[in-house]
């Protein structure tokens, strides 16, 4: 089965340079001139790489990056210039430097796809697939919206801490103000009626009062 690459540039002709140099019998490529076509493309399809040109002065690679993520577990491998300052808020699977892109993007994106870590998160009887986003409990699957799905990713990979509020708005909505947290404790019902055997009584997910939540196998 042919692995599936996103390639954002704005550039249409860059994209179509880039996306001959991946073997069609190998890779299924989509490709992406702006943010919201790439975020399109994230949640309609399965990928298992993106590859972002960030030499692109109508991208904004690290707001990109962080809709992507939301959408999409892939690696992703980043095409810039050479000595070009990545900001660190940027996880990538690594950078191919401009004008010697070459075959050197798709090692690198092979790379990439073979060092990306499960697909799936299991604990106990709960299992979420990182991939299509979905929660697998017993022998019921529920679909995670993409707030669902950080969150409910971030506690169960802090397993047995308490995570405070400032750091789930953080985390999950990308913001510092934690003035209305209502928002939160919504997604957290929506979240129990998926995770838990009983809502009202949870085993699972339980509300560290005035501080946070913590997940518990």
């Amino acid at each position: 089965m042919a692995s599936t690459v996103l390639i954002i540039a704005n550039d249409k002709n860059l994209s179509k340079t880039y996306a001959g140099l991946f073997n069609k019998k190998e890779f299924a490529i989509f490709s992406a001139q702006s943010g919201r076509q790439a975020l399109s493309h994230a949640k309609s399809n399965h990928l298992d790489a993106i590859v972002v040109d960030v030499t692109s002065q109508r991208l904004n690679a690290k707001t990109l990056w962080r809709r992507l993520h939301g959408e999409s577990s892939a690696p992703v491998v980043l095409i810039a210039m050479p000595n070009a300052k990545i900001d660190s808020a940027i996880k990538h699977a690594g950078v191919v430097p401009r004008p010697l892109v070459s075959k050197r993007l798709v090692a690198r994106v092979k790379a990439a796809m073979d060092a990306r870590p499960p697909r799936v998160l299991t604990l106990g009887t709960l299992t979420v697939d990182l991939e299509k986003h979905k929660l697998t409990r017993g022998n019921k699957m529920f679909p995670l919206t993409p707030k669902e799905f950080v969150l409910l990713k971030l506690l169960m990979t802090r397993a047995g801490q308490m995570v405070t509020r400032k750091t789930i708005i953080k985390e999950v909505w990308e913001t510092d103000y934690t003035g209305d947290t209502r928002t939160l404790d919504v997604h957290m019902r929506w979240l129990r009626e998926k995770v838990e055997e009983s809502p009202s009584k949870p085993e699972h997910l339980l509300t560290m009062r005035g501080q946070g939540y913590k997940f518990v196998v």
